[in-house]
């Protein structure tokens, strides 16, 4: 959520409620971009410590990986916005680039909590397929660690 917040200003000017959500997020953003190593370290810490180790039931890897994919998503919306020329990122182009990125993001983040709270998967297109990609080892067999019969 901190990477979508961090991404826009355009989603909070057309929306003015979520300045009031902004405030609960915005010492957390402080610390957490005050570094840049704490985004990379804390990429690699959920990845191998949470995704990548068997013992953590298959749900928490799975809503940690898709949390892991949806924060690229977003990243690379800004990298879009990065390599749009200047007249066009600072103009309406820029501006409806900013509001989908927010949009689309806050959704598929609200999305992926209702249902993880709810106890199910989230399925979202595109996203759903990388995260059972790098999860699937346990979809297979949970009690196989690896032994072949």
């Amino acid at each position: 959520m901190m990477g979508c917040i961090a991404f826009t200003n355009d989603g909070f000017e057309q929306f003015p409620l979520t300045h009031e959500f902004l405030d609960w997020f915005t010492r957390p953003m402080m610390i957490f971009y005050s570094n840049g190593f704490i985004p990379f370290l804390s990429f690699f810490g959920l990845f191998l410590a949470v995704v990548r180790n068997p013992k953590v039931p298959h749900f928490i890897r799975y809503n940690t990986m898709q949390a892991i994919m949806l924060d690229i998503c977003i990243m690379l919306a800004g990298l879009i916005m990065q390599y749009i020329p200047m007249f066009l990122a600072c103009g309406w182009v820029g501006g409806m680039v900013e509001v989908f990125a927010f949009m689309n993001g806050t959704y598929a983040i609200f999305y992926s909590v209702f249902n993880a709270l709810q106890g199910k998967y989230a399925e979202i297109p595109i996203i759903t397929e990388a995260v059972y990609a790098q999860v699937s080892e346990s979809i297979a067999n949970p009690d196989d660690e690896g032994v072949d019969d």
